[in-house]
């Protein structure tokens, strides 16, 4: 019998925020090339979408996820526990209130005020690894890609991923008048090796 791959698991999760979907976190694998082995620190857990979605991808390597909200981290901790997800660890603390230890080949930021986290976190990021911030709006994403510039960082942009779904029946065909159209943008900067 086939087990569940992590997009099932996902739909069964308890969501409680808005969650970074597959749609943009394959994105996030597309632009940084994340695989195997590599160690992730992710802050804004929310509801444990991307960490998790990660964690499946990096495994054996490591997820190290920050949510400064009890509530969100308490659920994200007993979905990882439910899934068996053991190469993700949540954290119930502001990654901008804490010193955070080690050097990540990835950083992702879903979180209010990720502009800081970049100037803050930019030591932690490995060589030739790379920052992917979420935000839902553009002018956030500007401030971010403005950080990373101080910064140094390299390969700098900014993405809106749409994805629409089209239907195709008796003939004709067009797009499906409804769905997740805009979800945000994905700012992305990799540091120099």
């Amino acid at each position: 019998m086939k087990r569940e791959n992590i997009l099932d698991i996902l739909k069964k999760t308890k969501r409680l925020p808005q969650a970074v979907i597959p749609k943009d976190a394959g994105m996030i694998v597309a632009y940084t090339g994340v695989c195997s082995g590599w160690r992730v620190l992710d802050a804004g857990t929310g509801s444990g979408w991307l960490s998790m979605f990660l964690a499946n991808i990096v495994n054996p390597g490591k997820v190290l996820s920050y949510e400064k909200r009890e509530d969100f981290a308490k659920n994200a901790q007993q979905q990882i526990r439910k899934y068996g997800i053991s190469n993700l660890r949540i954290v119930n603390k502001d990654v901008l209130a804490i010193d955070v230890k080690g050097k990540y080949d990835l950083i992702t930021l879903d979180m209010k005020d990720c502009e800081k986290a970049v100037g803050k976190l930019h030591k932690n990021l490995a060589p030739g690894g790379w920052f992917a911030v979420y935000s839902p709006h553009i002018e956030q994403s500007v401030a971010v890609k403005d950080v990373m510039a101080e910064n140094s960082l390299k390969n700098i942009n900014i993405i809106e991923n749409i994805a629409r779904e089209w239907y195709s029946e008796h003939g004709f065909t067009h797009p499906v008048p409804s769905g997740i159209m805009h979800t945000g943008f994905l700012c992305f900067g990799k540091k120099q090796i």
